[in-house]
């Protein structure tokens, strides 16, 4: 009489091992900033911070921005000097303004060999090899017609990531999206292999969202239950 065996588990059918999680976080170093970094450690997760030069404005910013370079935990990307002063169409229309607003931060940020991690404010473009990825193809598209500035960028050393799912403030409270409602948008992009790079998926975050004890919760359950459904977590030098 022959014996049945039946593994149980927990992982979902839909979970693949190699898929993989990028947790990235604009416009820092802010007032939430620390917040965060206290729960990437606590949780022993990796996150990617693309931060502003004109955003280092206090010795307590500075200090944040120590403490992130500290942390094994943490890349470091530019996110521009000026984050283009929310002039967005004047900035992209410049190419060359907007490589010497790049390249002023890399100053700033102390980064002296390319590649530059990057990411352009307001705008979703990707060009971190023989792809160019915009937002109007996006997410699963190609446009071969690179524009000049992306392409000078590109040219001077700068790689440029862009994101496949946005954590985004909605409702008449202006709050963050339900953490379950975020989820179920991350896999999606799984299940369906609609991101840039099928099996990893991007998530864009700001700092300046997690400046209150809902909304850092809110971070700690959604590493929670990515770590529950098998995602592993990774840098963008790794993407």
């Amino acid at each position: 009489m022959g014996l049945l065996l039946l593994l149980v588990t927990t992982r979902p059918l839909w979970a693949d091992a190699g898929h993989k999680l990028f947790l990235t976080f604009d416009d820092g170093p802010r007032e939430g900033t620390r917040a965060i970094l206290e729960v990437l450690t606590r949780e022993q997760v990796p996150g990617t911070f693309f931060l502003v030069g004109e955003h280092f404005i206090n010795a307590h910013r500075k200090e944040t921005w120590r403490m992130l370079q500290a942390s094994p935990l943490v890349q470091i990307g530019n996110h521009s000097m000026t984050h283009a002063h929310e002039r967005y169409r004047e900035f992209y229309a410049d190419p060359e303004g907007m490589l010497a607003d790049f390249a002023k931060n890399n100053d700033v940020l102390g980064f002296r060999n390319p590649p530059y991690p990057t990411r352009l404010p307001s705008r979703i473009d990707w060009r971190f090899d023989d792809r160019y990825v915009s937002e109007h193809t996006y997410p699963t598209g190609r446009n071969d017609e690179i524009p000049e500035g992306i392409a000078k960028l590109f040219a001077n050393g700068f790689v440029l990531y862009g994101w496949d799912v946005e954590w985004q403030k909605s409702g008449r409270r202006n709050a963050l999206e339900g953490v379950d409602t975020l989820f179920a948008r991350i896999r999606s992009r799984f299940v369906s292999e609609q991101s840039v790079k099928p099996g990893k998926v991007v998530v864009l975050m700001h700092d300046f969202h997690f400046d209150t004890g809902p909304a850092i919760e809110q971070l700690s359950r959604l590493i929670r239950l990515g770590k529950r459904e098998g995602y592993r977590f990774g840098l963008m030098r790794d993407y």
